[in-house]
Parts: structure tokens; sequence; C-alpha cells
């Protein structure tokens, strides 16, 4: 379902202490927050494959990818990005470099979620979405103070259009090869924003991409941590290990 490792990043490695502060917030917490509904939109062209990569000067997620055993990098507790003035304004803590895509939460005008991706993408490029499919379903981690239950959508850009800059956020684009993207900003990517991009370089073409997207399995992924000793890694729903619930594994 999910990436375990692309290349030099190990996308399931959790430092230890951040995980514990993390599983010890929600036992004090007594319940996890619920999550807000989000949008995040994959803008493809070709040919080859393209993808439209968005670099936010936003928080680190809670879970980024280390080097390997001997290059650990600090993992930070947080997991989403989506929505940076409110982290920047809510949280504390140093600022650093996200890769992702297109989106934000979900308004009340939004008549659905599908329709929250396609405004995004017009707010933050100026583009209007020609066609839309659903890719896959993210759910932030319920150790979060602030959690997503995010739509990630595969789309193509109306004729005419080229996506910019509209906004203070992002800080810059490219489009950009989806195996390049995930190799080399990896590092600055959650699990979500990795995996669609390990999963849509399979693809040549954007039919091919359309194609998979009707077959795909829309169900939530959650993540959680399982504990094991010393070692701490995040794991998927139907993965050996995963946690019956969020705590299980302490």
């Amino acid at each position: 379902m999910s990436i375990q490792r692309f290349g030099k990043w190990d996308f399931r490695a959790v430092d230890s202490a951040s995980a514990a502060r993390a599983l010890a917030r929600l036992r004090s917490q007594g319940a996890p927050a619920e999550p807000e509904r989000a949008a995040a939109v994959v803008l493809l062209r070709e040919a080859p494959l393209r993808v439209f990569l968005l670099r936010h000067a936003a928080k680190e997620p809670f879970g980024l990818p280390s080097i390997g055993p001997a290059e650990t990098l600090q993992v930070r507790e947080r997991w989403s990005h989506l929505d940076v003035d409110h982290y920047e304004n809510a949280m504390n803590g140093p600022r650093g470099a996200q890769y992702g895509f297109p989106g934000g939460r979900h308004k009340p005008d939004d008549p659905d979620v599908a329709m929250t991706g396609m405004r995004s993408v017009e707010e933050e490029t100026g583009a209007m979405v020609a066609l839309q499919r659903a890719w896959a379903r993210w759910v932030t981690p319920e150790y979060e103070p602030v959690r997503f239950d995010t739509w990630i959508y595969v789309a193509t850009l109306a004729e005419g259009f080229q996506p910019r800059i509209r906004v203070r956020e992002p800080e810059y684009a490219t489009w950009i090869g989806p195996e390049q993207a995930v190799c080399q900003y990896g590092g600055q990517m959650s699990i979500p924003e990795a995996t669609t991009l390990a999963e849509l370089a399979r693809f040549s073409t954007v039919g091919e991409v359309f194609a998979a997207a009707e077959q795909r399995d829309m169900s939530p992924i959650l993540p959680r941590v399982a504990v094991t000793g010393e070692e701490a890694r995040l794991v998927l729903p139907g993965e050996e290990g995963y946690p019956t619930d969020a705590l299980a594994s302490t």
C-alpha cells in the first residue's frame, strides 16, 4: 500500500523520543482530535509524465524519513503540512521547506471535498482543473493535535492554463518526474506525498494514471506508530504489526 524505502529515504523510521512524546500527548488528551476534511491535487502533464510540485516554507511533518541508521534525522512532531498559516500561528518551532501539492482544508462553501481540491488549485496556481480523479485518502495520525482526512486527487489542467505561484505560500514550484521528485526531495515529504509519487512513477501517460485511478481502493489510510523495544516505525492498515489502536504498542 505504501513505500517503506525509496532510494536513500526510509519513510517509516520514527525517532523513538518523538514517538514517546506523541503517544504520551494522546494518552493525556484522552481522545484523538476529530479530523477535518481536506484535499490535495496532483497536477499531471506529459510527455513524459510530469507532476506539479510545490515547496512550502512550512513546519516539517512528523515522520520525516531518515537516510539510514547512522544518519537518522531528528523527527519533528508534525505530520500534516496543510494550512501553513494555522501551524505558524498555533505551534512553536523552526520552519523548514516541505514539498507537496496544491491543497487545503474544506470550506463551508465547497459543495464537496473534490471541489475543495479544484478551488485550492485555482487559489494557489491560478489554473483551472479539467479532469480529476480520486487517488488516495490519508488520515493524520491520532496523536496530532490538528488532524485532516485528506483526499488526494490526480488531475489535468484545462486547456490554455499554466500553473504559477499566486499567493505568499508556496515559495517555489516546478514540473518534475514523479520518481525524480521523490528521490530528490523525499526527505522533505510525508508519507502521503512520497507514496503518491512512488506510485505514479510506475506510469508513463496521464491516460494510464486515470485508468488506474478508477480501480483504486479509497478506504482511509490511518498510520500508527508501532514501538518494538527501542525502535519506532509508522505502520499502515493491513500491514503486519499494525496496532489495534493508537496506544496498543506502548
